[in-house]
């Protein structure tokens, strides 16, 4: 694991009262009166593309809020077959298995460059009992990754690779100006999701280009001409 910064959150390098993602991460509903209760460092992290944030079975020791990049929460089997299970988006929680067990169920690695915050657990558990707005956002949190990963299932894992595929552009596409743009990864990360061959990706993307659902094919990144055809397309099913 490779760590590129480390800051202290609560020794005046990091402001999580004015967070750019707060709205949207695990201390949203929190006060003045919330943040002077929490007294342990909260870590402020960047890590490179491809580094390990922690590994299946380690012990779990805290919880996770991504604010920049994608993470892939890896899980593998008893046979030693792996499964990508699912994609940590900016906002959100996770690492929440430390809450109940003594370790992490699954892996947790960055697929692009991360910038992450690392919540020791103590402070959820003391926290938690103290502040019934904390206690609202774990649940409404816990809630929507259960979400995630059952859509994440049903949309990527259904239908053919191409409809799979243009589900999950649709998922992370960022406007930009008269086109959109979706991150890419690499072609053994998207088989993992889709369950199938690095080859089946990379064979489906030229089609979706042939047809010019999707453009400008690069190692991090597609462009989406139009937003509305992929979308159609996407509801092809089978």
């Amino acid at each position: 694991m490779k760590t590129i910064e480390i800051k202290n959150a609560w020794q005046g390098e990091s402001d999580c009262e004015n967070c750019s993602i707060r709205s949207s991460a695990l201390f949203a509903e929190l006060n003045e009166e919330d943040f002077s209760k929490i007294h342990s460092p909260i870590d402020d992290l960047s890590f490179e593309a491809y580094a390990g944030i922690y590994q299946q079975g380690d012990k779990a020791g805290s919880l996770y809020t991504l604010r920049n990049g994608y993470i892939k929460i890896l899980h593998i089997n008893s046979d030693g077959s792996e499964r990508i299970v699912r994609i940590v988006l900016p906002g959100n929680l996770f690492g929440m298995e430390a809450l109940l067990g003594e370790a992490y169920e699954h892996s947790a690695y960055a697929l692009t460059n991360v910038h992450l915050c690392r919540i020791p657990k103590n402070i959820i558990s003391t926290l938690g009992e103290e502040s019934p707005r904390l206690h609202r956002q774990i649940v409404k949190k816990w809630g929507e990754a259960l979400l995630q990963s059952e859509s994440w299932f049903s949309e990527i894992n259904t239908g053919r690779i191409e409809v799979r595929l243009a589900r999950f552009f649709l998922k992370l596409a960022k406007e930009s100006g008269s086109f959109a743009i979706a991150p890419l990864f690499k072609r053994e990360d998207m088989g993992l999701m889709m369950d199938v061959k690095c080859e089946t990706i990379s064979r489906a993307l030229a089609s979706m280009a042939e047809q010019g659902l999707i453009s400008n094919i690069t190692r991090l990144s597609v462009q989406i001409p139009n937003l509305e055809l992929l979308r159609q397309f996407s509801k092809r099913g089978v």
